[in-house]
């Protein structure tokens, strides 16, 4: 992959300027965590298929790659929820019941 390091700092500050999670970004495309951490450390490159779905996201997001970083489409950015986070997931309250 050319320039790994360029590509990790963009997607750093993409994530930062849309105000993502590591986590939040990782539901979004379908990996684990762990993927996103190791992409922005320069630890290890991903697959192209889940560098593909990155940048797709944070495109559809409003975010242009640009030689010198990242940058918003327009402003202000409109709302977008990626992909793999249209379910929102909300805990199940419990129901305190008085046993008689």
């Amino acid at each position: 992959m050319e320039n790994f390091s360029k590509v990790a700092a963009q997607v750093r500050g993409a994530r930062a300027l849309l105000g993502w999670s590591q986590s939040y970004l990782a539901e979004g495309i379908s990996v684990r965590r762990v993927i996103i951490a190791d992409l922005e450390s320069c630890k290890r490159a991903p697959q192209e298929a889940t560098l593909s779905a990155l940048i797709t996201e944070l495109s559809a997001a409003g975010i242009v790659f640009t030689e010198t970083g990242v940058e918003f489409v327009e402003w202000p950015p409109r709302p977008y929820v990626p992909i793999g986070c249209t379910m929102l997931k909300k805990r199940a309250r419990r129901q305190w019941c008085s046993r008689t």
